[in-house]
């Protein structure tokens, strides 16, 4: 179930990404096992923050990416009037 979890939360993102998550994870674990709990929640808060700004971030990779993708398209040459330019 945790393994779902992950590939759904890192379903696209840049492999480059994932690190910073990985990393701040470890260290939210390392805090709990030794008893640094309000260590662990900021490191909690930070790990969804990064979540929140990589996932906006890959959003607007795919848009840029999907806008050049598309074919380009030939501006009409019709007039209001009904006539051609």
């Amino acid at each position: 179930m945790l393994k779902l979890l992950k590939e759904l939360m890192f379903e696209g993102f840049a492999v480059s990404d994932k690190w910073i998550i990985d990393v701040l994870t470890d260290l939210m674990a390392y805090a709990e096992k030794n008893g640094l709990s309000v260590t662990a929640e900021q490191l909690d808060d930070a790990r969804l923050i990064a979540l929140t700004e990589i996932s906006k971030t890959s959003r607007e990779r795919k848009e840029v990416a999907r806008t050049y993708d598309q074919s380009a398209r030939r501006p009409s040459l019709y007039l209001a009037s009904g006539g051609h330019a």
